[in-house]
């Protein structure tokens, strides 16, 4: 069922804001600013604000107000809408936009998922890596991969030890090697160490698919320099990407100069192409237009719930294997 309020003839989405802007990274509160400054485009308007500290628009006194007047809803940050509030929105058959990760667990994804389906609404969730030029043009690619190697090693920092290995740095990782593998995963081992603290500070995660692809995940958030890089191993070729640089090489097993190649030469690489790194305001403005044209032509958004449940689920499997394979810091 659709949202009565939904103005189909003009095709205007009316959006309500939750939560405040001042808990997303200072570049994506500024192109917030930007970004609903006019308060409207062609495709949608904003209707107004709940527990919001964005300036210029109506302020609601309650979430139910806000539902009343909007078709849609933009959430800000997950202090002002948890699993209750979301399950809420979606019930009202409101169509939803959330804005950085949620810390949901796989069950409540699942319900929020049912309830999705029955409402018949979009809700796309914050994966703001999809939308960069890099992680658009891999998606693409006609990639077979066999063997997968990805290693993320982040240098470390004191504030590095707070990060989560496998929420905070490896979940862009693990997304982008089950959308190039398309296979349902046969089995996950996954073994960390605890260096500094009485986390994993250390990672390795072995995937083995149904299609017999493996992937190797290596992480880490105390390395001597960071480093970030994913091989593609198919067929006659592999594909190294640098996330870093912006860059993916191509390397072909039919060239004669194949097997010197030891250091990834670019003069042996048969193709190189490199991606400028994408800003934050393109980024929000993506996923705006991801989630508007979803909404406009009833597909599916290119970050749906669906997707994070199913990354939500193989994270949920690691933790189960560093709850038996993990060896904290010694005291």
């Amino acid at each position: 069922m659709e949202s009565d309020l939904l103005q189909e003839h003009c095709n205007i989405i009316k959006v309500g804001l939750i939560g405040k802007k001042n808990f997303l990274p200072e570049a994506r509160q500024e192109t917030l600013n930007v970004a609903f400054k006019g308060k409207s485009n062609s495709k949608w308007e904003i209707s107004g604000s709940f527990e919001s500290d964005l300036d210029g628009f109506r302020k609601f006194e309650s979430l139910n107000e806000l539902l009343y007047h909007s078709d849609a809803v933009i959430i800000n940050d997950l202090f002002h809408a948890g699993f209750s509030e979301l399950k809420h929105i979606i019930r009202h058959c409101k169509h939803v936009l959330i804005l950085q990760p949620f810390p949901l667990s796989h069950d409540e994804l699942f319900i929020l998922n049912r309830h999705k389906e029955e409402a018949q609404v979009v809700v796309q969730m914050g994966f703001q890596h999809r939308f960069t030029d890099l992680f658009m043009a891999i998606r693409e690619k006609k990639i077979i991969p066999r063997l997968i190697e990805n290693s993320h090693f982040i240098r470390f920092k004191r504030k590095s030890t707070q990060l989560s290995l496998i929420s905070d740095v490896l979940l862009e990782d693990i997304d982008l090697i089950m959308t190039k593998v398309n296979s349902d995963i046969k089995t996950i081992h996954a073994t960390g160490v605890g260096v500094i603290y009485n986390d994993p500070d250390i990672l390795n995660i072995r995937m083995e698919f149904q299609n017999a692809c493996i992937a190797n995940i290596s992480g880490s958030k105390i390395a001597i320099k960071d480093i970030h890089k994913t091989r593609f191993y198919q067929n006659n070729s592999y594909y190294t990407l640098d996330h870093l640089h912006n860059r993916l090489k191509v390397f072909n097993s039919d060239e004669d100069d194949f097997w010197e190649n030891v250091d990834e030469s670019d003069a042996l690489s048969g193709n190189i192409e490199n991606y400028d790194k994408t800003d934050d305001s393109s980024i929000l403005n993506r996923e705006f237009e991801s989630f508007i044209n979803a909404i406009n032509s009833k597909t599916t958004s290119k970050a749906s719930l669906i997707d994070h449940l199913a990354i939500k689920f193989v994270a949920e499997k690691i933790y189960d294997q560093l709850e038996k394979n993990f060896v904290a810091k010694c005291s």
